[in-house]
């Protein structure tokens, strides 16, 4: 059977959502029971498969300890997120499992509730996140040299340590906060999800288990949270970084730790601080001290505790913390969300960020337009039969500049049902029970929440680099990287890296590490294609050319990207072949459409489901 388990965490209050994949002949406490106690191992894959889209547990009773380990066998072999963090051992079921990444519990009793009572418990620990864990202590006194010194502790900062690492160059890591993770662990949600598709933003290989499709925040920090344990010996939390200043062929490094001053000398740098995200944006509203619900941000789990049932929502943005916010909302209950915004942003179902990455490229690193094409015509659809508002810039650009492109699933279920709509405009002042929009417009609201973005982060490299001038290919100086996400602007998201701002850090990290101390480094800046624009005004559309620049000119960068897009679709294929993957996402589909609905639909009922004809044009 499977069962989906929604626990609270007993030290965090915080519901923990989970699967548990029954392999007993207990009569566990549960609904949507289905019992694998017959069928064959592909019944059951292909089934199992079908819900990978929360963390998994099994419970084995000693009659199905064969068939469970085959079972494990296929779903390691494809490295699947269904396969189990835990093992529920029942009345001593012989489980011979050799994985330090699988937990084994024996429980000696048959009885229903005390097993379903273990189980949570268990699960309440496990898939909620200790940020204890990304407080890294090194008393190692500080070095006086290094090869490259990375500035920054966050996802761009612990990769490219890790690959430095691999490649047998010197460095270390400072970080000014008491804890690594970056936005990740600064801004982000415990709801947040990663907004490309997951093998697009894989931190490491993992031998068992990959993370779900468009990752949770838990799995993103768990993920850093080793990253940092492998470079522990190299990094320095609770150390800022006060200036960088270039001696020759050499950089000085001045520190800040607690109070005390350091400095020390490397050859390289890596600044590993975001540029899109810098200071969450302030806004307070007319009257806003009259209102009578609730005002909370929508970043830092400023919502957490939050009762969304029966409420109404006005979001104030629409990029991809706004849509998360509406998401949740939604999940929690909420009666109705409005989303208040200066213009339309765009909105990806999740199949069609899925064939972005998925889908094959060229020797030129491109898609055949008559794939493009068809992926844009079901879109386009989805938005006409959701309701949703398309992008005003539609169908001439796929966004806004300066917008990202936000994948959700629910957004377009949401419109469908009524329940989400969105209002061009500004938020006026507040009332006791809502906002006025434009003066004119008013609209209840019990909960209002702020998720206006970021200022940008930009001038703090300028500051600490003394540069106020970079190469379009991230490179300040020689051996110097400014590896950070830049402003969206048009096109962004057609290239190599798709949506996926990890997949451009993999890159460049390579070509840093290709022409680190390599004398055709002159070369490399004054490859056609390639300029030099001052800091502030980095674009994504700058990398990528510069990216394209480098890998026409030097066929070992080529291949560099040619074995990067052919391991990601590869990574694609194994967790998600298409087949799978449209008919998760199709009972994904159905089944958000009977939550947000708050009773059973049937496929009939629902949001026509539009991609499942992509198994008929291959």
């Amino acid at each position: 059977m499977i069962a989906e388990e929604m626990r609270m965490n007993p030290t965090t209050g915080q519901t923990v959502n989970f699967r548990v994949a029954n392999f007993s002949n207990i009569d566990l406490p549960g609904d949507h029971l289905l019992n694998f106690d017959s069928e064959p191992i592909e019944t059951i894959v292909n089934n199992i498969r079908r819900y990978a889209d929360l963390p998994y547990v099994y419970v084995v009773g000693k009659e199905n300890a064969r068939q469970v380990s085959e079972l494990l066998s296929v779903l390691k072999s494809i490295r699947s997120p269904c396969y189990p963090h835990a093992l529920f051992s029942i009345d001593d079921a012989d489980l011979d499992i050799d994985d330090a990444h699988l937990d084994l519990v024996k429980i000696g009793s048959t009885e229903p509730k005390t097993v379903h009572d273990r189980v949570n418990q268990y699960a309440g620990s496990r898939f909620s996140f200790d940020f204890n864990k990304l407080r890294i202590i090194n008393s190692s006194p500080l070095p006086t040299q290094t090869d490259v010194v990375i500035v920054g502790a966050g996802i761009t900062g612990l990769y490219a340590a890790n690959r430095l690492m691999e490649a047998g160059i010197s460095f270390c890591i400072f970080e000014k906060r008491d804890m690594v993770g970056g936005i990740w662990s600064r801004y982000a949600n415990r709801s947040s999800r990663v907004n490309s598709s997951e093998s697009a933003y894989r931190l490491f290989e993992k031998k068992n288990r990959s993370n779900r499709d468009h990752s949770d925040t838990r799995e993103i920090l768990e993920d850093m949270a080793q990253l940092a344990k492998t470079v522990s010996g190299h990094l320095f939390n609770e150390t800022e970084v006060d200036k960088i200043e270039s001696t020759g062929n050499r950089y000085l490094i001045r520190l800040n730790r607690k109070g005390r001053t350091f400095s020390l000398e490397s050859m390289g740098v890596i600044l590993a601080i975001n540029d899109r995200v810098g200071t969450p944006r302030e806004v307070k509203w007319e009257n806003q001290s009259v209102f009578q619900g609730k005002i909370a941000t929508g970043i830092s789990d400023d919502t957490e505790g939050l009762d969304w049932r029966n409420k109404n929502i006005v979001i104030v943005g629409m990029g991809a913390f706004a849509v998360e916010n509406a998401r949740t909302a939604l999940e929690g209950g909420a009666n109705h969300v409005t989303v208040v915004c200066r213009r339309h942003g765009t909105v990806c179902p999740k199949v069609i960020d899925y064939l972005n990455f998925a889908t094959p490229y060229d020797d030129a690193f491109k898609h055949d337009k008559k794939s493009n094409l068809r992926n844009m015509m079901y879109w386009k659809k989805l938005y006409e039969l959701s309701g949703a508002t398309q992008p005003e810039c539609w169908m001439g650009k796929i966004k806004h500049a300066g917008h990202t492109i936000s994948v959700s699933d629910i957004w377009f279920i949401g419109h469908y049902l009524k329940k989400i709509e969105t209002i061009t405009g500004e938020i006026s002042s507040m009332t006791e029970k809502g906002v006025y929009v434009d003066g004119r417009h008013h609209i209840n609201a019990d909960i209002v929440i702020n998720a206006i973005g970021f200022n940008r982060n930009a001038p703090v490299a300028k500051e600490l680099s003394g540069y106020h001038e970079i190469y379009s290919n991230n490179y300040l100086a020689r051996n110097f990287l400014y590896l950070a996400d830049a402003y969206i602007d048009d096109d962004a998201f057609n290239s190599l890296f798709g949506s996926s701002v990890l997949e451009m850090v993999k890159f460049y990290i390579e070509v840093f590490i290709m022409s680190f101390n390599n004398p055709e480094y002159e070369g490399m800046i004054t490859t056609p294609g390639i300029e030099k624009i001052p800091i502030e005004d980095r674009k994504w559309s700058h990398y990528i050319k510069s990216a394209m620049a480098l890998i026409r000119n030097y066929p070992t960068i080529h291949d560099i990207a040619m074995k990067q897009v052919t391991q990601r679709t590869k990574n694609f294929m194994e967790a998600h072949d298409l087949e799978t993957y449209i008919a998760e996402n199709k009972r994904e589909w159905i089944e958000a459409h009977s939550m947000l609905a708050g009773k059973p639909m049937t496929e009939e009922e629902c949001l026509p489901y539009v991609f499942e004809k992509l198994l008929k044009s291959g």
